[in-house]
């Protein structure tokens, strides 16, 4: 059982803030400098540098304007604004290091807050006299950013190789805390196992939590009890693994609905398993029920159905969609409906359904037809499978993606003690 982390951990956790906010006090006190006084002490330690190459005699009879000096002058302006940012980063990486965050997630914060306090910076430089705000400067603050990311990245992967030997395999596997839920580590086989598992007796269901799920279980209890209540929590999205991983407790393996979907048709076929096909729209369900049964031969899919958009609001709507699922009484439910209706439906309904195991796959029923495109694989792998979806809905999805989704890497470092 793992101990309780202690007062002094916790003391240490805001500690290691102090040299960060010590050195972005240094950067905007050179910021706050009056463009002559801050020309006048870049010059003053540019003819220093050309000192040491060309001795103090030589650079002390080059007059300010001169164009080889000015030129040389702007390079070491560049050379230090870059440096100032490098430390800024290498602080920040110590700091979420300390803070538990490692892998990917210690350059995402390494990033965007040294990106903030670059904004702040050169917004703050439209206001000193003699001074502005540049692209160009914000971008080489960026590079300095990105130089001490990629120090820390090679550290990791150092520490990491070294600590591989000693590692031994990590015997917790199941259910553990993620957040303010929980989630089965377990891969997509394992997953493939289970699900087929329960397609037998029983009635059961399956939650996939990805960044949309997971803000939403923050503030809806409803949903937040269909999770603690759910068989089986299968890990959709890549920024669950990204946070997991860089807090040091990796899970084993993204499992998607859209991959899912056709491995259970697949096993169903073998198995000799029922299966229905709920929502879609446009004929989807009828759709997706032709290709999987002609890529898999033998597969019963015993019925599929497309209800209306608010079916669930309408109580005959709703008693005629149940009874469209029991009149087949499928061994296996793929319910498509988008969250949460879906998961919220089987949730409600699940003592009149009719089924052994429902799987609520939102878009998987319109991958499998072929009426969307799934992001290449390389997007997929890099974690951008979100970005693809995206750009082929961009009015709709911009606020979830950018605005709501990106929530999740506050709530990893609110609850990096429950990962």
């Amino acid at each position: 059982m793992k101990k309780a982390p202690s007062k002094k951990t916790y003391a240490i956790e805001y500690i290691v803030w102090i040299p960060v906010i010590l050195w972005i006090v240094v950067i905007f006190t050179f910021s706050l400098q009056p463009g002559a006084g801050s020309e006048n002490a870049s010059l003053q330690v540019t003819r220093w540098i050309w000192g040491l190459f060309f001795g103090t005699e030589t650079v002390a009879q080059i007059p300010a304007t001169d164009i080889g000096l000015k030129s040389f002058d702007g390079i070491t302006r560049t050379f230090a604004h870059m440096n100032e940012y490098i430390v800024l980063g290498l602080l920040l990486g110590a700091t979420v290091t300390v803070n538990g965050f490692r892998e990917k997630l210690r350059v995402f914060y390494i990033c965007v807050i040294g990106a903030c306090v670059s904004l702040t910076d050169e917004f703050v430089q439209i206001f000193v006299p003699g001074r502005y705000g540049e692209v160009k400067d914000f971008a080489i603050d960026l590079a300095g950013l990105m130089i001490a990311a990629l120090v820390w990245q090679i550290c990791g992967n150092i520490r990491a190789k070294l600590l591989a030997k000693q590692k031994k395999e990590d015997a917790e596997h199941g259910r553990r805390k993620y957040m303010n839920f929980e989630i089965d580590d377990v891969s997509f086989d394992e997953a493939a196992e289970r699900i087929m598992e329960y397609a037998k007796e029983g009635k059961h269901y399956v939650v996939t939590p990805n960044a949309d799920h997971v803000m939403r279980l923050q503030k809806d209890e409803e949903f937040l009890k269909i999770y603690r209540d759910a068989d089986l929590v299968i890990t959709d999205g890549t920024p669950l693994l990204w946070i997991a991983e860089s807090l040091g407790h990796p899970i084993k393996e993204r499992v998607t609905g859209a991959d899912m979907f056709p491995e259970v048709c697949r096993r169903a076929a073998e198995n000799e398993k029922s299966v229905f096909i709920l929502g879609g729209t446009g004929g989807s369900a009828e759709s997706a029920s032709q290709k999987m049964r002609e890529k898999f031969n033998g597969l019963n899919i015993c019925g599929y159905y497309e209800p209306p958009m608010d079916f669930d609001k309408d109580e005959k709507e709703l008693k005629k969609t149940i009874k469209a699922v029991n009149k087949s009484k499928p061994d296996i439910i793929f319910v498509c409906l988008g969250m949460p209706k879906q998961e919220k439906f089987i949730y409600s309904n699940r003592d009149e359904l009719d089924f052994h195991v429902a799987l609520p796959f939102g878009a998987a029923v319109d991958f499998a037809a072929e009426k969307s495109l799934r992001a290449p694989v390389w997007m997929r792998k890099c974690g951008l499978e979100w970005f693809y979806r995206f750009l082929q809905e961009p009015g709709r999805l911009f606020h979830r993606y950018f605005i709501e989704d990106m929530q999740i890497f506050l709530l990893a470092w609110k609850y990096r003690k429950e990962i």
